[in-house]
């Protein structure tokens, strides 16, 4: 099956899906509504896992109630390939790259993306994880354009969970979600990777906070992915 049928089908399913939310409430600090009123750059953020669970609602709160042009950082791996047809079909414009592959690229293109007033929005601990582990991209481009992150996700009551190397989150039909936007995070001017370091850190416990979840939590399910991955391994050795 090659890819544009894949990215069809993935598509259709999810606007299926998408029909039948229910949306409950969108939780919205005063301080991000009035930033997101301004006509200014901006970034967001969101874990991997959560990319089914707000496609839908990046397409009909920021870029059409909000005006905003989204463009997410996508992966240049054929995984990557897929997620970018699916969401260029609900109004984003990915950009190729990775912290492995196009990485440099990518962030130079997102930097000037922000300063022309678009959104830029990444998957902080993608494209392949380790899952709720924050690499440092996003921090480097908060930090050379002075824009603030917005970090968002959907809170469903019914859900599918994909048993891949993140744990992907998906909704089912006819469930209920809440959506939540954080507070504006600013990253001041940072000099040298121990800088980085800290502040990747302070907004890694940002968004592990706003979902709910410890460091201690957030380990618990990197361990019993890298359990599960090992356990694959070992299955396929035996039955050579």
């Amino acid at each position: 099956m090659n890819i544009r049928f894949r990215a069809w089908i993935a598509t259709q399913f999810l606007r299926l899906i998408y029909l039948t939310i229910r949306w409950e409430k969108i939780d919205l600090p005063e301080s991000s509504k009035q930033y997101l009123d301004q006509e200014k750059g901006m970034l967001l953020a969101l874990w991997h896992n959560q990319i089914p669970n707000i496609i839908d609602f990046t397409y009909k709160f920021f870029i059409l109630k909000c005006k905003k042009t989204v463009i997410p950082m996508a992966s240049q791996s054929k995984d990557g390939e897929l997620v970018t047809r699916v969401i260029a079909n609900f109004g984003m414009i990915p950009k190729r790259g990775s912290s492995r592959k196009g990485g440099a690229t990518a962030l130079k293109a997102l930097i000037q993306d922000a300063r022309n007033g678009n959104v830029s929005l990444i998957t902080p601990d993608g494209p392949t994880g380790p899952v709720y582990q924050l690499k440092p991209g996003i921090i480097q481009l908060a930090s050379m354009t002075g824009y603030p992150i917005l970090s968002y996700y959907g809170k469903y009551d019914r859900y599918w969970i994909i048993p891949s190397w993140d744990h992907t989150f998906l909704p089912k039909p006819f469930s209920k979600v809440t959506f939540f936007i954080s507070e504006p995070f600013y990253v001041p001017k940072l000099k040298g990777e121990e800088e980085i370091e800290i502040w990747r850190k302070k907004f890694e416990a940002f968004m592990l906070a706003q979902i709910g979840l410890t460091e201690q939590e957030a380990e618990n399910v990197r361990k019993e992915v890298r359990e599960a991955t090992e356990a694959k391994r070992k299955d396929r050795e035996d039955r050579k």
